[in-house]
């Protein structure tokens, strides 16, 4: 980590504390080139240039694909840089992040301690044969349409994932499914999970760095002399990043149909926010044309290939307001194809399409 001096060091201290019991004593460090890695960059020697991802054909207004892997650079073979954990960050952010950061921020929800009196803990604590199950959880992944339990693995930046999940029944009331054979699953998390819901993985170990979601997770390897030159900060308004950019940001997490090309897991291998995503990030294009996908992921596959494909400048930035999670953006746009994703033609923007959001990958 790289730690700032602040005068309310001290005050951070708790979160460190914090942070280090949930992942236990560090291992003792590796040399800065491993086997896996040496082993990766002669593979990348002898590879022809990257290649794009299997596209489609051209766009509704005629214009054809690019290669969404022919510019920028990548962190494939290399080490993920040291950065600023999200409580240092906080310290200087306190009036302007903070308030919503650790509360309506999905950001940061995407893995949060356990409530005892949450219906997804509750469901499992009623039922006699998983209630020791609900004892040892103490934490938890998802949100109201699907709640996934972990505890602490054993080994440092590993999380146990229960085979039980949760899912919404009638009110506020939560279903369990898949309880034939409960049991903590030690694997899973890390090849299918942490690379979107954790920050810093290691793909040799599949450890991480910090949980949940962290500012170094869009915001990237941020100098510290940005305190006093905001455009030093990657997607910081003054700095108007190039639509490629902030569109590889939020695709390295938001876009469920695709594969790290080292790795052949669902998320992409040591991304850092200002590489090219598509570089190692293969992904199927042709899932947006698919009128069975549902329309969130749709929603967010078809922007995402306009960019990477067909150069649009439209990005996630231009309707999301991520921190404030406001629509005032949204509302002020002009209708457009992506509009009817959720909405239906010709009624007000206040309804909405009901619709069902499933991943297998993601099991919601």
């Amino acid at each position: 980590m790289v730690w700032l001096p602040r005068c309310g060091l001290l005050a951070l201290l708790a979160v460190a504390l914090a942070g280090l019991a949930l992942l236990g004593s560090p291992p003792a460090p590796s040399s800065s080139q491993t086997a896996w890695r040496r082993a990766r960059q002669a593979a990348w020697a002898e590879e022809p240039a990257a290649t794009a991802s299997p596209v489609a054909a051209k766009a509704p207004d005629g214009r054809a694909p690019r290669d969404p892997a022919a510019w920028g650079s990548d962190h494939v073979d290399g080490e993920v840089p040291e950065f600023v954990e999200a409580g240092e960050c906080l310290f200087c952010h306190r009036n302007d992040v903070g308030p919503t950061w650790s509360q309506t921020d999905r950001h940061s929800q995407t893995i949060r301690d356990k409530a005892v009196d949450s219906p997804p803990i509750e469901a499992l604590a009623k039922d006699p044969a998983l209630k020791p199950f609900a004892d040892e959880a103490t934490l938890v992944m998802g949100d109201r349409r699907q709640t996934r339990f972990l505890k602490r693995g054993e080994r440092y930046g590993h999380l146990d994932l229960l085979s039980v999940g949760a899912g919404p029944s009638r009110g506020t009331r939560y279903r369990l499914n898949h309880t034939e054979n409960p049991h903590w699953d030690a694997k899973t998390f890390g090849a299918q999970c942490a690379g979107c819901h954790t920050t810093g993985v290691d793909p040799e170990t599949m450890s991480f760095s910090t949980v949940p979601i962290d500012c170094f997770a869009c915001h990237g390897d941020s100098p510290l002399e940005h305190a006093n030159d905001a455009k030093l900060m990657l997607l910081a308004k003054e700095r108007h990043d190039p639509p490629e950019v902030v569109t590889s940001i939020c695709a390295s997490c938001h876009v469920r149909f695709g594969k790290s090309k080292t790795t052949e897991r669902p998320y992409p291998t040591n991304f850092v926010p200002g590489d090219n995503l598509f570089r190692d990030f293969e992904v199927d294009w042709s899932r947006a044309d698919d009128p069975h996908l549902n329309p969130a992921d749709a929603h967010v596959l078809e922007n995402v290939r306009d960019v990477a494909l067909y150069g649009g400048q439209q990005t996630c930035l231009s309707c999301h307001e991520v921190h404030k999670r406001t629509t005032l953006a949204h509302r002020k746009l002009p209708e457009t194809r992506y509009c009817r994703h959720c909405h239906e033609p010709g009624k007000p923007l206040t309804e909405h399409k009901s619709y069902e959001v499933h991943s297998e990958r993601c099991q919601y």
